[in-house]
């Protein structure tokens, strides 16, 4: 969003189409997208971290 407000809006579309095309895979999610309660264990049980996920991001742009 902060994207679009500045006007990059080509930025902001190539980003929104990185998250969605991570989602859709499925294959990594993160321990709200798994339904999992938010304790400390969840990455251990199998959940991406914040920084998985960027990283997945980042390498579908």
């Amino acid at each position: 969003m902060m994207l679009d407000f500045i006007n990059e809006n080509e930025i902001a579309k190539k980003l929104r189409k990185a998250v969605a095309g991570v989602v859709a895979e499925g294959k990594v999610r993160t321990y709200d997208m798994m339904k999992m309660t938010g304790r400390p264990d969840v990455v251990e049980k199998g959940a991406a971290s914040t920084t998985q996920m960027a990283d997945a991001i980042i390498a579908k742009l």
